[in-house]
């Protein structure tokens, strides 16, 4: 049930354009979690939230919380949309590259036996 409210209840006032509100219950979340891997989760789709809410900044700093390579390219592609969100098209222009750099994506892995 909690899981359930925590995926739900956000992305309810998302459809709804409540952003404030959806944000909130994400913050609320984090608090109630210690799972490593779910507070990834949850710190991502409030980062998205942030943007949104033309919060750049707050999603930057949301985004530098996670940790772990396998959140890398999802990390950088926000904090592309974050810092372009800003103006900073040369910021979103590095992290996107950044991004596809880490090639975290399922299925994108690179083989250089591909390229022979």
């Amino acid at each position: 049930m909690v899981r359930w409210l925590l995926w739900n209840l956000p992305q309810q006032f998302v459809d709804k354009n409540e952003l404030e509100k959806a944000a909130a219950q994400l913050q609320q979340g984090l608090a109630d979690t210690s799972d490593e891997n779910l507070k990834a989760v949850i710190n991502l789709r409030l980062a998205r939230v942030q943007v949104q809410l033309k919060q750049a900044d707050a999603a930057l700093k949301t985004l530098d919380t996670i940790k772990g390579e396998g959140w890398a390219a999802i990390v950088a592609d926000l904090r592309g949309e974050a810092l372009l969100s800003k103006g900073d098209k040369q910021g979103a222009r590095s992290a996107w590259e950044a991004g596809v750099e880490k090639r975290c994506y399922p299925g994108t892995e690179r083989n250089d036996a591909d390229e022979n």
